[in-house]
């Protein structure tokens, strides 16, 4: 039976690391995915050490990539938190760098009808050397396609057959896959099964509107909003993925809820989705 990680991301400010370890723990979660804030509060090697101690892996490091700054001081400090995030995911054996492209905002003022041209272009001609860098650490990379919503403000890379593409041009390229970010795509089913053996983690979580229409879709737990997660699950099993899985929510859209119990019944929905039929109703 498949088990579930639980990112980071879940933690709010001022939550100590090792309670979230044994919260996770505790909530029968298998690994973590770490973000920069975690490398921020034990380094790699006193990590590595915390969870031997607690049988926990690492399903993800996040994220490298933004390549599209156009203030060199930020595109030189991004150049140097890409290298960490390796130098991390090599250390910790993570089973995926995740990889987000940068949005267009990234760029500057938006003046040009062709900017979402130069942004892709850029964004694909950076990933060979880090491609290569990655090769040398023993680290496999993760491009991570993001929401149109999110063209501006994290990524240009928007669909599955997108990530495909680049895939076929790139070999040594892996996708996550986010449900948040893709649950949606058309071309969601049969490009599971195209790029089954290249995703190098499966990310869940349920997509809720708001009661503010006006605002962006947010996550919430896998059983909850709009996303089928059964039957994408039922469909990466349908097409023999191997890899891990990870549940990805985010300290604002807690509302309120305990980290642990969101944990808990993240692990429980998860385990329960997992186990359906393998049918569509």
């Amino acid at each position: 039976m498949a088990g579930v990680s639980i990112n980071h991301y879940l933690a709010p400010p001022g939550y100590p690391l090792q309670s979230f370890l044994d919260d996770a723990v505790a909530a029968g979660a298998n690994g973590i995915g770490i973000t920069e804030r975690t490398l921020s509060e034990a380094a790699p090697a006193v990590l590595k050490a915390m969870l031997r101690e607690r049988e926990l892996c690492v399903t993800s490091v996040n994220s490298a990539g933004f390549f599209l700054w156009a203030d060199p001081e930020r595109a030189t400090l991004q150049h140097s938190t890409n290298a960490r995030l390796l130098e991390a995911a090599a250390e910790l054996a993570a089973d995926t760098l995740v990889v987000i492209g940068g949005g267009l905002h990234d760029m500057g003022p938006q003046d040009n009808k062709h900017d979402l041209i130069r942004a892709r272009a850029a964004f694909e001609a950076e990933l060979p050397a880090m491609i290569e860098a990655a090769r040398k650490y023993g680290v496999r990379l993760g491009v991570e396609p993001m929401h149109p919503l999110r063209i501006f403000t994290k990524g240009t890379l928007n669909t599955l057959a997108q990530a495909a593409a680049l895939c076929d041009r790139l070999p040594g390229l892996g996708v996550v896959l986010d449900l948040f970010h893709v649950w949606w795509d058309p071309d969601l089913e049969p490009m599971l099964a195209r790029l089954h053996d290249r995703l190098t983690l499966v990310q869940i979580s349920g997509v809720m509107q708001p009661r503010n229409q006006n605002a962006l879709p947010k996550r919430c737990l896998p059983k909850q909003g709009a996303a089928d997660v059964g039957w994408i699950l039922r469909a990466l099993k349908a097409c023999r993925y191997q890899g891990r899985f990870e549940f990805e929510l985010f300290a604002e859209d807690l509302d309120g809820q305990k980290v642990a119990e969101v944990m808990t019944a993240a692990v429980t929905e998860f385990a329960s989705l997992y186990g359906e039929p393998e049918c569509r109703s």
